[in-house]
């Protein structure tokens, strides 16, 4: 049968129709049902932002050649609810999964940020904590860390950003110059933080911890606390003292006890520790003439308590300063068994006779 120049034509226009029709409807397949154009097996990190939308991430998706099309991710992902399960965080993906592989993935949630773990012991001056923090942490030196405690001291009423103190702490810009405004501030402890953690953070993370372990002090002793006319940066004082005084727990109480009992006499405390303090430098002993240090932390000298801690101090020594022994002592040496613990007593002559005690004895070294 032989076709009339018109139906050529129609054929011709037909085949070219269908082509195009084709070709559109593979342009269209490619782009909403089409497969990943890159190499597959190859490893993507993507992140999912917190409160980012299902078409985002399928979007993301598709451009890094995870899946082959965002519709079809985000029609598969209506059906699981997706949107509402969908944790923020980095995940591990391939290029050329499926979406079923992607979904697995992203409704685990996403693998635990790397961490490490520090310790800063009990006892230690602020300089000492931050030469510890700065062992611990190859990346950052001490003067990264007291950067951020000097931009804090600075920054007076503009701290916003900066490290973020206890409301019932004293300002460190409020504080003379020659005290060392975070003195036992640093709670030490044994913490976890990421292993990208900036001075700040774990600055941070030490300071919240301060906060956390006064506030979890039972009511009734803060009532105790406030009748006595002390204040808990005096807590934290006392907690210093009763720290560099004695390695023992359960003596804790008991030299808690003691200073209790010089402060409502109105005795001066005569703690070495302070005089060490003062002296800026360990030594084995306090001698007479340390005793006769001109400093507002010599309690050899001074009334009351020093202006500020004298170092970091553990829970068990804050406890003891807030809910000291009920003890008639007032004095207390170093035993001459030299096994850390104190002889106490109620009299001067008491304790002179324990301090003879121990001078015979060779005293401890």
């Amino acid at each position: 049968m032989t076709l009339s120049r018109g139906s050529r034509w129609f054929l011709v226009s037909l085949v070219v129709m269908v082509a195009l029709g084709w070709g559109a409807f593979r342009w269209v397949d490619a782009k909403i049902f089409g497969e990943v154009s890159v190499e597959p097996g190859l490893p993507v990190t993507y992140v999912v932002q917190e409160g980012q939308t299902v078409r985002s991430v399928g979007d993301d998706l598709v451009e890094l050649g995870v899946v082959g099309n965002s519709v079809r991710f985000r029609l598969a992902a209506e059906e699981i609810n997706l949107a509402s399960r969908m944790l923020p965080g980095s995940y591990d993906l391939l290029t050329g999964m499926t979406n079923e592989e992607v979904f697995e993935i992203l409704l685990e949630g996403p693998p635990p940020a790397p961490t490490v773990w520090f310790t800063v012991q009990e006892g230690l001056t602020i300089e000492l904590t931050l030469a510890r923090l700065a062992a611990q942490f190859p990346a950052w030196s001490e003067d990264d860390f007291r950067e951020v405690l000097d931009a804090r001291r600075d920054a007076g009423e503009n701290a916003d950003g900066l490290l973020r103190l206890p409301a019932w702490l004293l300002e460190p810009g409020d504080m003379d110059a020659d005290f060392e405004a975070f003195e036992g501030v640093l709670f030490p402890e044994t913490y976890e933080v990421l292993e990208d953690a900036s001075p700040s953070d774990i600055l941070q993370r030490m300071v919240n911890q301060l906060d956390r372990t006064i506030e979890a002090i039972p009511g009734v002793l803060m009532e105790r606390m406030e009748e006595q006319g002390l204040t808990r940066y005096d807590m934290m004082v006392i907690a210093s003292l009763i720290e560099r005084e004695t390695r023992v727990d359960a003596e804790r109480p008991i030299v808690a006890g003691v200073i209790n009992n010089r402060l409502e006499e109105g005795m001066r405390l005569q703690i070495d520790a302070t005089v060490l303090y003062a002296r800026g430098e360990h030594t084995d002993r306090v001698l007479f003439e340390d005793t006769e240090i001109d400093s507002p932390y010599n309690t050899y000298r001074i009334d009351g308590l020093p202006p500020t801690p004298i170092s970091g101090f553990g829970a068990a020594s804050l406890r003891s300063a807030f809910d000291p022994a009920d003890v008639t002592f007032r004095y207390y040496v170093l035993d001459p068994a030299c096994d850390g613990s104190h002889l106490f007593a109620d009299t001067l002559d008491q304790h002179n006779a324990n301090v003879a005690a121990f001078r015979d004895a060779g005293g401890c070294r």
